[in-house]
């Protein structure tokens, strides 16, 4: 790992830190709770926290694509494709559950409800897949034009 990557991990890792002690003590020391949308001094730990997160996980992929292209192995393997292909199963779930849920709510409801603010703030489930259903798609079009520049 290179000392810049160390760098960014330290300072992602301490607004992870930071946002999720200020939560902490939000709920057990003031007994506030969460609220999610109150006002601005919780909106933004929130925030801080999932811009942490991503930071975190980025780092660490670039890390493990550029230690793969280093020991001269593809970027893309069947396992990261499977691992593409699994990461639409909580969209599915979203959307089954939706289905039978009801008639009184809307499709539109349930999925903002359920994909955004249980999936999405709670436990950042979807927030994950997606960064690496972008991050995915992106390296598989970097592959097959590096495949296409050296079989030319």
């Amino acid at each position: 790992m290179k000392k810049y990557e160390k760098y960014l991990l330290g300072i992602f890792g301490g607004c992870a830190v930071l946002s999720a002690a200020f939560l902490l003590y939000r709920v057990l020391v003031l007994d506030k709770g969460l609220g999610l949308f109150d006002s601005i001094d919780v909106v933004m730990p929130w925030l801080f926290g999932f811009g942490a997160l991503f930071g975190i996980i980025a780092v660490l992929v670039s890390w493990r694509l550029r230690k793969r292209a280093e020991a001269g192995k593809k970027p893309i393997s069947k396992l990261y494709m499977w691992s593409f292909i699994l990461s639409f199963v909580p969209f599915a779930a979203i959307l089954i559950r939706s289905v039978f849920r009801g008639v009184s709510e809307t499709l539109l409801e349930v999925v903002i409800w359920y994909a955004v603010i249980i999936f999405g703030l709670i436990i950042p489930v979807f927030p994950l897949m997606i960064f690496w259903q972008v991050l995915y798609i992106v390296k598989r079009i970097q592959y097959k034009e590096q495949m296409k520049v050296v079989s030319d």
